[in-house]
């Protein structure tokens, strides 16, 4: 089968069941659990991708059934180029999983908001969501949905920096300047969250302005949280598209899963209508 025949499976959970370019055993594990508790947390279907339909893919999906009862799970073979692959058979998918480390062309080739899930459990009770003045409401929307989901809390991080603003010359200009640049910021956050704080008051939404350089802030509060959240534009490609931050630091650095959200811009598939204009009930 070749990759421009492979299909778009439509609402499911799809994990990539891959080793090469130093994924491990662990990592793998670890990504097909993630895989398979979000699938049932969703109530959809989990298609395993491989790139050949042999025994050991046969255990894994065996495996699979054994620990979640309930969940339907498939197995679905993976034509080369994988990265075409991926395109088309995530266009309709509601979630594609990773195990880490994960590639640059495999993530940027994903139609779908994409997970990256390290080996190793981590803390439980908070999701961290970068925003960045770009961010769009499909960010907000997964971010919320997991945050509720998980009943952990969610802190909403927007990092902020200036050339033009340096505290090493404590002149009464400069602090007027870096006072000015937080409370933009901050109002900024504020106005974006205002609609999911309304809509849902079962929320515990948190947000926090940091004056930081984005990647390494998200790196290091990734490591107290169950999941960071952060939105992919077609800004310049992927490599500088995550929450303002390079997207390959983000994602090679955290320290829990990093679920990453395309925009309409990606040229992959953007959040239906509804999931862009209206924040989830409580």
């Amino acid at each position: 089968m070749d990759a421009s025949r492979a299909s778009p499976i439509p609402r499911s959970v799809l994990v990539l069941d891959a080793g090469g370019d130093g994924v491990g055993d662990a990592a793998r594990t670890a990504a097909q659990q993630w895989a398979a508790r979000e699938a049932s947390r969703r109530r959809v279907p989990l298609h395993v991708l491989v790139p050949r339909d042999d025994v050991a893919a046969a255990r894994t999906v065996h495996r699979l059934r054994e620990a979640h009862p309930g969940l339907a799970v498939h197995l679905r073979s993976l034509p080369a180029p994988v990265d075409r692959s991926l395109t088309r058979l995530t266009h309709d998918a509601a979630l594609l999983v990773l195990p880490f480390p994960a590639t640059a062309v495999v993530l940027s080739s994903a139609g779908c908001p994409t997970a990256v899930v390290p080996a190793g459990e981590p803390e439980r009770g908070k999701v961290i969501v970068g925003v960045a003045p770009w961010t769009g409401s499909e960010v907000l929307h997964a971010a919320v949905e997991q945050a509720l989901g998980r009943h952990a809390e969610l802190v909403a991080v927007r990092a902020w920096s200036s050339r033009l603003v340096d505290l090493g010359r404590v002149l009464p200009a400069m602090l007027t300047r870096w006072d000015d640049r937080a409370a933009r910021a901050e109002r900024e956050l504020l106005e974006a969250l205002r609609p999911w704080r309304e809509a849902s008051p079962a929320l515990r939404l948190h947000p926090l302005v940091v004056h930081d350089d984005a990647a390494p802030l998200l790196t290091s509060l990734s490591g107290h949280a169950e999941l960071l959240v952060v939105g992919r534009s077609g800004r310049g490609g992927l490599t500088r598209t995550l929450a303002g931050a390079p997207a390959a630091a983000v994602v090679a650095a955290a320290h829990c899963p990093v679920l990453v959200v395309p925009g309409p811009d990606t040229g992959g598939r953007p959040a239906r209508r509804k999931d862009r204009t209206a924040p989830l009930p409580a």
